[in-house]
Order: structure tokens, then C-alpha cells, then sequence
């Protein structure tokens, strides 16, 4: 595995197990927050199916005379090799068979005889995209043991796709594999998660992210700085390691959760509205400001325990905390953008701060 995994050590240890099996789960889901590891686990998967050193090609000679392939030695290492043709084109993503399915154009196929046009920035995965994914599956993978889809995020199907996207996943091809991706799995379809094995994705542990980072590399100092700041989540960790000034905005926008908490609700309201409109843009964005704001509280509620602060200030920590989650949550089911920020704002309590409790951070700026 070397370093492409930071963590998940017994999700690794599952994979491994079913890819190994003689029939793997034709649908996985794998359930978590953004930057957990969702994605790198599902491609962790599908060079464990194909890794050639894994699963060594049957020769002709040995279908043709019965030669038992459990004969063969086994591999050195239970771990893709990531050299041979198959890992190495799905570590380039350039493998014909290993093929993500998003909001956008991709497999996009229009009814016969009709049109319509391109859809690049679409919120949503659509029909036409599902109609293009099971004339794929319907076919053999071009060279691949197995062929892997990602749909990432799946929580994105719109209402018709989800609908016929089911019958694939009730009777799928025995050549084909499914990764759903979700943030929001309790915005999927029922019929859809009950058919696929749910593998949930947790934050990990900060020391080793701190070790992962190390091992990828980075100096300790960035890595002890970028782990603390990610949450547990190795690919906001990567992001910050790679570019510390990240780690700097963040440490802004600390500064700026003080200034709002302490303010007015007409500027509670006002950054709502910029929040919904910067949500359209660049959701991943905001959602790290999410994190951000639940930093912030987690912070306040630590050294209000260490202040002995009294219940009332307490319970309005924990509340602001519980508002977090629940607008994530919203946000991620594609409720309304605004009122669920507006929610979420009038759910803190009012603080006045006058510094920006992380320094740490803050010297990236």
C-alpha cells in the first residue's frame, strides 16, 4: 500500500478480503466526509481487483490442460504492485475501464434519434448519463479483470436516474463493479443502499495523518501543522502540506468566525446570503469553511471547560456544534442554500473574541 493510504488500515484489510473472494460485492458504497478517503480507498479497490502480481492472467496453456492456479506461489505482498499495465494506468487514470460517473457529460447518452445539449456544469447526474452506464456495462471491460465504476457523489442522482440506475444495480454484469461515493448516504434511494455493502469512511486519527504526511515526504513541522489543521480528513491534510498558504486562509477565516459570532444578526443574515451564493460556485469550498466554523466552536467549547465557564455559555457551544451538522447534512441532501445557512447562523450563540484561536495557523498567513 506504501503511501498512497493515509489510515483506514482495517478498511484496507476488508478490501483486500473481497476483492480476494471468489464473488466481490458487484456495489460498494463508501460513506464519509469529504477528504476522509473515500475516492483513493475505491481506487485502492479497483488496483486490488486488476493488479496483475494479485491476479496473474490465466495462460492459455493452463485452461487448455487444467493447470491449478492455486498452484502458482503466492505474491510477495498482499498490496497492488502498482508497476505492472493495469496499475499503473489506474494511477494515471487512464484506465479505459476504471471510469467515474458525476454531475457533468460523462457517458452521456441522448434517446435515439434525439438531441440535447451538452450539460458540463449540471448539478445533478441525469438519465441520459445513466442510459450511456448501462450500455457500457452491457459490454466487456476492454482489457481489465474487473471493470470498476465511480459515482462520486452518488447522493446526485436525479430522481429518473435513480430510479434507472436500480435495475443495473439489481441485476448487475458478473465483469462489472460499483463505487458509490457519498457524503450524504441518507440522501440515496433505499433500493439503492440496500444493494450495496456499506463501508464507512471515518476521520483518522491525527498522529497518523501527521506519519502519512511524513512518509509522503513533507517535512514534519508542515506535517504536525497540516494534520491539526485537516480534522482527520488525509486530503484536506494533503492540500494543506502541499500548499501551506491554505493554511493560512484557514487561520482568516478563524479571524473572520470571531468577527461574526460577535456580530449583529443583520451581518449574520448578510453572510448567510454569501454563503448561499459562494455555495453555488464552489460547494467544496464552502464546506471547508464549515469545518472551519466547527473548529471554532470546538475551540470555545474547550476552553470554556477549561475556564469553567458556566452551563448556559456551555450549552450554547454545544448547540452552534449540533447547528453545524445539521446544515452539512442539509446541504449535502440539497435543501435550500440559504435558509440553511440563515438556520445555522442564528442557531450561535453570540461571543465576542479578540484574537483567533489558533496561532499556529495564523504564522501561514
Amino acid at each position: 500500500m506504501g503511501a498512497r493510504i493515509i489510515g483506514h488500515e482495517d478498511i484496507i484489510r476488508e478490501l483486500r478480503a473481497l476483492a480476494a473472494s471468489d464473488e466481490p460485492p458487484h456495489a460498494l458504497l463508501f460513506a464519509g466526509p469529504e477528504g476522509t478517503g473515500r475516492t483513493a480507498l475505491a481506487i485502492e479497490y479497483a488496483l486490488l481487483l486488476n493488479c496483475e502480481r494479485l491476479n496473474p492472467p490465466t495462460t492459455a496453456g493452463a485452461s487448455l490442460f487444467g493447470d491449478d492456479p492455486s498452484l502458482l506461489p503466492p505474491p510477495p505482498s498482499l498490496d497492488p504492485c502498482g508497476e505492472c499495465r493495469p496499475c499503473r494506468l489506474i494511477l494515471e487514470g487512464a484506465h479505459p475501464d476504471i471510469i467515474t460517473l458525476g454531475p457533468g457529460d460523462t457517458l452521456c447518452k441522448p434517446r435515439d434519434a434525439e438531441s440535447h445539449p451538452k450539460h458540463p456544469d449540471s448539478r445533478d447526474i441525469r438519465i441520459c448519463q445513466v442510459r450511456g452506464l448501462i450500455e457500457l456495462v452491457a459490454r466487456y471491460p476492454f482489457e481489465a479483470r474487473q471493470r470498476v465504476i465511480l459515482i462520486d457523489p452518488a447522493d446526485r442522482f436525479g430522481r429518473d436516474a435513480a430510479h434507472t440506475v436500480l435495475k443495473t444495480l439489481e441485476e448487475p454484469p458478473g465483469h462489472t463493479i460499483f463505487c458509490l461515493i457519498s457524503a450524504a448516504p441518507e440522501a440515496i434511494l433505499e433500493t439503492i443502499l440496500s444493494r450495496c455493502r456499506r463501508i464507512d469512511v471515518r476521520p483518522v486519527p491525527r498522529a497518523d495523518v501527521e506519519a502519512g504526511l511524513v512518509a509522503r515526504g513533507f517535512e514534519r513541522p508542515v506535517a504536525v501543522l497540516a494534520a491539526g489543521a485537516s480534522r482527520g480528513k488525509p486530503g484536506r491534510a494533503i492540500e494543506f502540506a502541499t500548499h501551506p498558504d491554505l493554511m493560512g486562509d484557514r487561520g482568516r477565516l478563524l479571524e473572520r468566525c470571531a468577527r461574526i459570532a460577535g456580530a449583529p444578526l443583520r451581518e449574520r443574515f448578510a453572510y448567510a446570503g454569501d454563503l448561499a451564493e459562494r455555495w453555488r460556485k464552489d460547494r467544496h469550498a464552502i464546506l471547508a469553511e464549515i469545518d472551519t466554523w466547527e473548529s471554532f466552536w470546538e475551540e470555545r467549547l474547550r476552553e470554556g471547560v477549561a475556564a469553567g465557564e458556566g452551563k448556559e455559555a456551555m450549552a450554547g457551544y454545544v448547540e452552534a456544534l449540533r447547528a453545524i451538522v445539521t446544515a452539512r447534512a442539509d446541504l449535502q441532501a440539497n435543501v435550500m442554500a440559504r435558509p440553511a445557512f440563515e438556520l445555522m447562523l442564528l442557531c450561535f450563540p453570540r461571543v465576542t473574541l479578540a484574537t483567533s484561536p489558533e496561532e499556529e495557523s495564523a504564522a501561514y498567513a
